[in-house]
């Protein structure tokens, strides 16, 4: 309830949002509180080996692990090349989900904050500490390694340089 009520007051503090976009937003919530279970769990089973390794290695739930990955990776998005980055999404097993699993979160921050201070406010709203953002990063890079094209993860490392 208290996680629903802050993405509601973040994602409503003077923003006037697309319908559309409110909705996604919304869907989020109801992952994030346990409502939306079959969203979760088709986003788990696609992706299991990534939200694994961040579960394992960070001790965050599955819902935090997706909604901080895919805060990361708008950050990539708005720094790599579109061709490069959609590559990234492409080669990395499950990475697509999570983008598009957690859209409407990462969008309402996005939104509301920009940039860098996007990342915090989403994983804020996971109801983790803006520290793990550095303790993702890593993780995240590591997993990536083992599918991706040394030019991809070179980019991937510049888009992230600062939380790595």
């Amino acid at each position: 309830m208290y996680k629903k009520m802050a993405l509601i007051a973040l994602l409503g503090a003077g923003l006037s949002l697309q319908a559309g976009m409110f909705d996604d937003a919304m869907k989020q919530v109801g992952s994030l509180t346990g409502s939306s279970q079959q969203t979760e769990s088709s986003t788990t089973n696609q992706s299991s080996g990534l939200l694994s390794a961040l579960t394992g290695s960070l001790g965050v739930t599955p819902k935090q692990a997706a909604g901080g990955t895919a805060a990361l990776m708008n950050v990539a998005a708005q720094s790599m090349p579109k061709t490069n980055y959609a590559e990234l999404l492409k080669s990395v097993p499950g990475l697509s989900s999570i983008v598009q699993g957690n859209e409407g979160l990462v969008n309402g921050a996005a939104q509301m904050m920009g940039g860098n201070d996007m990342v915090g406010s989403t994983f804020k709203a996971l109801g983790m500490d803006s520290g793990m953002v550095g303790q993702f990063a890593p993780v995240i890079l590591n997993y990536v390694k083992q599918y991706a094209t040394p030019e991809n993860i070179a980019l991937l490392k510049q888009a992230w340089s600062a939380f790595l």
